[in-house]
């Protein structure tokens, strides 16, 4: 009997409990002096399978829980992905969109799910690039070469900026693991604002809009806004992770945002030293070369004169103060040269 009670606990489940507890009980009431009687095996039989049945149904109910229990948390991810994490923040109008959300100092994100959204040379890396921070990194595609989601997500945006301006046609993926993807430059969209998408999933055409130079695909990863080099998390040449997880700094995010500011910064610098030494241009119809003539000019020394309809080499002089002779020695003129509309002469 020890050997049975050893035996139908080493199973470890509900049923196998059941069933030691019923013998044990039968046991004692056969070596029980004062009950004679002796056991029918059929009811014993009988019993066990009720016992055992009422267990499996206990189990089974506990199991359909657990399935609608999981069902419901997928829906409600699929609903808004990473809600908790991002405050019920959901903008399907601008990429950085979470300045009211707390960043934590450190976190740990599951990308074991990475599918290579596509797969070709890297052209351009993440970092400062031309007196600017890029913060993606580009693949090399065709334009209409079919782009794929990296993780399960939803479209959080997919929206054109215009024939040359910054990512030109892209989409927002939001995904459950806290990160978010975008993929900018294309050529055409396969799936619609707010829908769900697996890893995987077909959902846009390589291109070439927005400030590109050539057809690319621009892979960017993002954290509640923040950016994250994508050439730490993935090996594009093997198409996988370096990791199941990649483990987000925000002090190092952080620098990447400090580095760009100071791009910017200098760019700005760079402009204003530009627009201090360029000489004013001219509102006109004419060439560079000509802009700079005008009918007076703003140094209060040298007139210029521009030729209208009617105008003599003596109205001219007489307007400015000088001579006929004075008129032709600056300009290289004889006094019956014939005055050409829209000719400027120096007239000081």
């Amino acid at each position: 009997m020890k050997q049975l009670f050893s035996m139908l606990f080493a199973k470890k489940n509900s049923v196998a409990l059941c069933v030691a507890l019923f013998v044990a009980n039968a046991h004692a009431n056969i070596n029980d002096g004062n009950n004679p009687m002796p056991v029918d095996v059929k009811i014993i039989r009988e019993e066990l399978n009720l016992v055992a049945n009422k267990v499996k149904i206990k189990e089974q109910t506990l199991l359909i829980d657990s399935a609608l229990l999981k069902l419901e948390i997928e829906r409600e991810e699929a609903m808004l992905p990473a809600d908790e994490l991002y405050d019920g923040e959901w903008n399907n109008e601008f990429v950085r969109a979470y300045s009211n959300c707390q960043i934590p100092d450190s976190f740990r994100i599951d990308v074991t799910s990475f599918v290579n959204p596509f797969n070709g040379k890297i052209t351009s890396h993440f970092g400062i690039r031309r007196r600017r921070f890029h913060y993606g990194t580009d693949i090399k595609l065709q334009i209409g070469d079919t782009v794929v989601a990296a993780f399960d997500g939803k479209v959080r945006i997919r929206k054109d900026q215009g024939r040359r301006k910054g990512y030109g046609k892209y989409i927002v993926l939001r995904h459950s693991n806290g990160l978010e993807t975008i993929y900018g430059h294309l050529s055409g969209y396969l799936v619609d604002l707010e829908e769900n998408v697996k890893a995987g999933q077909p959902i846009a055409l390589g291109g070439n809009t927005g400030r590109s130079s050539g057809s690319h695909l621009h892979f960017e990863c993002r954290f509640l806004g923040m950016p994250v080099n994508p050439e730490e998390i993935v090996d594009f040449e093997n198409e996988c992770t370096f990791d199941e997880s990649y483990l987000f700094v925000k002090s190092k995010a952080q620098r990447y945002n400090y580095a760009s500011a100071r791009q910017a910064q200098r760019r700005q610098r760079l402009h204003a030293t530009k627009q201090k030494t360029a000489t004013p241009a001219a509102k006109s119809s004419y060439s560079p070369s000509t802009k700079k003539y005008l009918d007076i000019i703003s140094d209060g020394k040298l007139h210029y004169h521009r030729v209208k309809n009617g105008d003599t080499l003596g109205a001219i002089a007489a307007k400015y103060g000088t001579t006929v002779s004075k008129l032709c020695k600056l300009n290289g003129i004889t006094s019956t040269t014939k005055l050409k509309i829209g000719k400027v002469l120096r007239c000081s």
